[in-house]
């Protein structure tokens, strides 16, 4: 199944914040989204999510015009994890990735069925936090969290995953592990789409590149080691906080 977006463009109280965006992206792979600050990238995802409407353009999920879709509709294809998202107190790991599993049609009877909780085992184990399952969320590290995260994001089984990712605070082994994980759930007909600003790991382990200037693609391919070129700051140098806007 294709993400295929058409002219996507996005105005913010008078001023431009993307311009005539195109890109195609499948069901399976790991693509990577980049730029400076400023740049559009936590917009884009906030439209391809539903939670804001494109000023022009389309985008089409499973050869749906999406823009013409609720919000609701637009949530069967998606799973969203923001930036920075809270940690719930007092929950377990194994009750939030069940959390996933949350059926709204049957919200004052809903509980685990037996095929729910074969998924959320097997979400737990792909994403190696099995053995914290029964640990409070916020008793967890930074780089668990995110693991936890993303189990969360894997229960409910939707076609793409995206997550607005800056892996701040992770040193290198932890944040080379992540992508390893991310790399291997997309080989699985899993359509990934991170926003990321760590180079190095994006061109080792990014099946796929959209970069982003002034709210406009200048690059989408394969990752190329030289992707610095197009990533710079106003005075030429590599900005230490590239997170979105």
């Amino acid at each position: 199944m294709e993400l295929k977006l058409e002219g996507i463009s996005f105005n913010r109280r008078g001023k431009t914040v993307l311009e005539g965006i195109n890109a195609t992206l499948t069901d399976s792979g790991l693509t990577c989204l980049m730029g400076i600050n400023g740049t559009g990238k936590t917009t884009l995802l906030r439209i391809l999510s539903g939670e804001l409407k494109a000023s022009s353009g389309r985008y089409f999920v499973k050869g749906k015009d999406a823009v013409a879709l609720s919000r609701k509709e637009i949530s069967r294809y998606f799973s969203v994890i923001p930036q920075n998202a809270p940690v719930p107190p007092y929950i377990t790991v194994g009750e939030m990735v069940g959390l996933g599993r949350f059926r709204p049609r049957s919200a004052l009877w809903w509980q685990l069925t037996t095929a729910d909780r074969v998924v959320v085992n097997e979400c737990l184990a792909r994403c190696l936090m099995t053995s914290f399952k029964d640990r409070r969320m916020d008793e967890l590290s930074g780089g668990e969290q995110r693991r936890a995260w993303l189990a969360f994001g894997l229960a409910p089984d939707k076609n793409f995953l995206i997550l607005d990712e800056t892996l701040d605070g992770l040193d290198l082994p932890a944040k080379r592990a992540f992508f390893q994980m991310l790399k291997g759930i997309a080989s699985k007909n899993r359509g990934i789409l991170m926003a990321s600003h760590d180079l190095d790991m994006v061109a080792e382990f990014a099946d796929r590149v959209i970069i982003l200037s002034e709210g406009r693609v200048i690059f989408e391919g394969a990752p190329d080691p030289n992707l610095s070129r197009f990533i710079s700051a106003p005075d030429g140098g590599y900005p230490i906080d590239m997170s979105c806007i």
